[in-house]
């Protein structure tokens, strides 16, 4: 019955692909001359643009994403969004409904991607997760890109957790960032993407993400204990939620 269920799932996985492919196709040239534009409004509408791809694919993929927490901030205020990472749907879903004006902290390897490659060198910030100097070069580059406006999106673990744990230990990047920047955090919480399209599986399912957004949490002193107390205090606020999901779901 597993395997049958599976082979349903077959076709379902390829239709995703292709309306992604197809999605991306057609956004791809007005991307592509709105950041050769030079014009500061439409490469502003540029960074939109991943936002409505991800919404759409949601919809056509069947998936429901259940938001709470939206009130907790301003979408027309800076922050730095830190989230959970245990599917390839993070990415999608984090940036289809994340409306703030943002850029992505994100592999170096997408850099390489035909097309996207070079859409992507202009949206997101690239990182060589296992390389420390390049974490640094990436931090730096995100504070020089938060003084243009940017909020940041980063998925605080460091890599994707297929681990049994709810949460992996969180990386220092992004609390150094706010407690240098004087930027607040929120936190946000996925759950159930993972059941959807999990990192060691190919095929994707429809169902349901419930994406809790938490209260914000303000930046401290840029020390050492400071950074390591604000840091400790989102994965605390993130675990709470996450447990509770699992419970619900």
């Amino acid at each position: 019955m597993i395997y049958l269920k599976r082979f349903y799932l077959i076709p379902w996985t390829l239709w995703c692909g292709l309306s992604f492919l197809l999605l991306n196709l057609a956004f791809f040239p007005f991307m592509y001359l709105f950041l050769l534009s030079g014009n500061s409004t439409l490469y502003r509408w540029t960074h939109q643009m991943p936002t409505i791809i991800g919404r759409i694919s949601a919809f056509l993929w069947g998936i429901r994403v259940i938001v709470s927490g939206r009130e907790h901030f301003d979408i027309n205020t800076q922050y730095i969004f830190v989230g959970n990472h245990r599917s390839f749907l993070d990415a999608i879903i984090s940036g289809g409904f994340i409306y703030n004006y943002k850029k992505f902290i994100g592999k170096a390897e997408i850099l390489k991607w035909p097309f996207m490659g070079f859409i992507l060198r202009k949206l997101y910030i690239p990182v060589k997760r296992e390389d420390k100097d390049s974490r640094k070069k990436s931090m730096e580059q995100l504070i020089e890109k938060m003084k243009e406006g940017y909020s940041m999106v980063v998925f605080s673990e460091g890599k994707s957790n297929t681990t049994d744990e709810p949460l992996l230990p969180f990386k220092d990047g992004a609390y150094s960032t706010s407690c240098e920047t004087q930027i607040p955090i929120v936190p946000f919480v996925m759950y159930g993407a993972d059941h959807l399209w999990p990192r060691k599986q190919f095929l994707i399912r429809p169902g349901k993400i419930y994406l809790d957004f938490l209260p914000i949490v303000k930046p401290l002193k840029p020390t050492e204990d400071q950074i390591k107390q604000q840091k400790e205090t989102v994965y605390n606020h993130m675990l709470v939620t996450y447990k509770k999901r699992e419970i619900e779901y």
